[in-house]
């Protein structure tokens, strides 16, 4: 039964976490089976000794039917997503070195801390006692997180810092990531890839849920730069305006299907003082993040359909 639960999960979590079975190779029957048997223990009096063990010790305490359904659904996701970046380290040389760098990073850098929590390890700039009140950016926006500065000769060291600078620049979130999903950001970061690429324009027939997206996205773009504004206080009133501006006139631009200009374009129709100095040292980073976002957003309401 556990294996036939971690089949249909397996597709969910590699898509989530960006981790693709199909162009990596990746057996889902492999998957299912390793998740599985890394869930139970070689007591033959009591297979399930583990899950007894983790399910007495989860913090909060699990009383209801609900939060033990909950209990279940974690425990299951998190070792198919264990598995998967195990199978994706063996066949990924880079992804595998970028690993070990991160979990070697703390004995010689004391601003970082690996922490073990519930069989998953994090890299933390603080030290922190109770993981599960933290606010961890999720891995589909840390994805499309603008990193400020590239590092100097590319080196992993130079990229682990360069990521928890920018979510302490850019976000409100904790200083704190799981080390398989810093791992995947810096890659595609080394590799310069992106998720969707505007003015390519889909089929036909998905114009009109390609519209509905777009929309979608925007709003939640907007709500993103009131809430930095509000919270983060990372913009004054006047660059959060003309960023909703400026990133309105992207979405319309794609509504249309015109082609998307230099993004110092459609600042600089709200800002006719803007020069490329200003906005390559005050705006660049920040506009090109909410930008990453409303890209992920779109791509995310494809893979929803």
């Amino acid at each position: 039964m556990l294996i036939e639960v971690a089949r249909i999960r397996i597709r969910f979590v590699s898509r989530t976490k960006y981790f693709s079975l199909e162009r990596n190779d990746i057996s889902m029957d492999d998957v299912a089976l390793e998740a599985v048997s890394n869930l139970l223990s070689n007591n033959d009096a009591d297979y399930l000794e583990s899950l007894r063990k983790t399910f007495v010790s989860w913090d909060p305490k699990i009383v209801t039917e609900e939060e033990g359904d909950f209990f279940v659904n974690k425990i299951i996701d998190r070792s198919i997503y264990q598995c998967i970046v195990k199978k994706y380290s063996e066949i990924d040389p880079l992804f595998s070195k970028i690993l070990k760098e991160i979990k070697r990073i703390h004995q010689s850098n004391h601003q970082f801390k690996l922490i073990q929590r519930m069989g998953v390890d994090y890299l933390s700039t603080l030290n922190f006692e109770d993981i599960d009140e933290l606010k961890i950016i999720p891995q589909d926006e840390l994805i499309v997180l603008t990193i400020s500065s590239m590092p100097d000769n590319n080196y992993i060291r130079g990229w682990i810092e360069e990521v928890f600078n920018s979510i302490q620049e850019y976000t409100n979130y904790n200083p704190i990531l799981p080390i398989n999903s810093l791992a995947l950001k810096i890659k595609l970061e080394m590799g310069a890839v992106n998720k969707i690429e505007f003015n390519v324009m889909p089929d036909p027939e998905m114009l009109v849920l390609y519209k509905e997206g777009i929309v979608s996205s925007l709003r939640r773009v907007h709500s993103r730069i009131k809430n930095l504004k509000k919270k983060k206080n990372a913009y004054d009133d006047r660059t959060a305006a003309i960023f909703h501006e400026a990133i309105t006139d992207i979405a319309n631009d794609l509504l249309q299907g015109e082609a998307v200009k230099n993004y110092f374009d459609y600042l600089k129709y709200y800002d006719l003082e803007l020069t490329m100095d200003i906005y390559r040292d005050n705006y660049r980073s920040q506009f090109e993040y909410l930008i990453k976002i409303l890209k992920n957003e779109i791509a995310n309401y494809y893979l929803e359909l």
